[in-house]
């Protein structure tokens, strides 16, 4: 089948120029952002000065703030009275795509955010995956990972959300039934599972026990077989009788000697070792 071709042809000229902050409108308040933020940020502003703003130009004459809201909160605060913007003249539909993308291409979203926001490119704009990945800067694989976790159920959203547990976690549990899904959460935040732990948890869920008891066997087959070959080695080296009695986990190594020898032999391989230690 013929790929259609990556819409990354979206017109973002723009022109750039001075303009006073009480000609821009933001649909943001001011009250959506902690007060020491953006005291924060004014202070960084009064000492290197501040960005240049995005806006797009409506049919009054005024300016649409397209990103960084926080931003432009700290910009009046500081008591700046004019801003270099980068003016553009989109359309309805062409501004709330670029606002969209500009958003998604901050570090500082969480995953679920990231998530709605590229779902909003595909479904009111008919962007495919590959579409929002090329404009945002990121991998299809990425965005469609990111995507994945608007399928989990609404409880396991909210520990997502409110970072009870990661997005790798979460992503782990994408192939669990949705009933099952918060109950595996709850026993990763519990036992303080890494998401490693967490994917062996959910495989060992969805794996047939006698399939899982398989690859058990077969792990600890390859295992012996490591443990075998290191006493093999060690008889070839030390050219004398080694034994083992245990297995993988525990167990005793024996090693015999039968003339003065065998034990000079032995001191000089401690000599090596502990020589190669200490130029270390």
């Amino acid at each position: 089948m013929k790929k259609g071709k990556v819409k990354t042809n979206i017109s973002f000229s723009y022109e750039t120029k001075k303009i006073p902050l009480s000609m821009i409108d933001t649909e943001v308040e001011i009250t959506a952002f902690e007060k020491k933020d953006i005291k924060m940020r004014a202070a960084y502003i009064m000492l290197n000065g501040a960005p240049s703003f995005s806006v797009n130009e409506k049919a009054d004459g005024r300016f649409h703030l397209l990103a960084a809201e926080k931003d432009f909160y700290a910009a009046k605060f500081s008591g700046l009275h004019e801003c270099e913007a980068r003016v553009y003249r989109f359309t309805e539909k062409n501004a709330e795509i670029f606002m969209l993308v500009e958003k998604l291409k901050k570090q500082d979203l969480g995953a679920m955010e990231e998530g709605y926001l590229m779902k909003r490119l595909i479904e009111e704009f008919a962007f495919t995956q590959e579409d929002v990945a090329a404009l945002i800067g990121r991998s299809r694989p990425a965005v469609a990972n990111t995507l994945r976790l608007l399928t989990l159920s609404p409880e396991v959203v909210g520990l997502v959300e409110s970072e009870q547990i990661s997005a790798g976690h979460a992503r782990a549990l994408v192939k669990v039934p949705k009933e099952k899904q918060y109950a595996f959460a709850k026993e990763c935040i519990k036992r303080e599972y890494s998401v490693r732990e967490m994917e062996r948890a959910v495989k060992a869920f969805l794996t047939p026990p006698e399939i899982l008891q398989q690859e058990n066997a077969a792990k600890s087959a390859e295992k012996s077989r490591q443990l075998k070959a290191l006493i093999e080695r060690m008889r070839s080296v030390y050219r004398t009788k080694v034994s083992l009695i245990g297995n993988d986990k525990k167990g005793r190594i024996y090693i015999d000697y039968y003339s003065p020898e065998d034990l000079y032999r032995f001191e000089e391989f401690l000599d090596i070792i502990e020589q190669f230690n200490g130029e270390r």
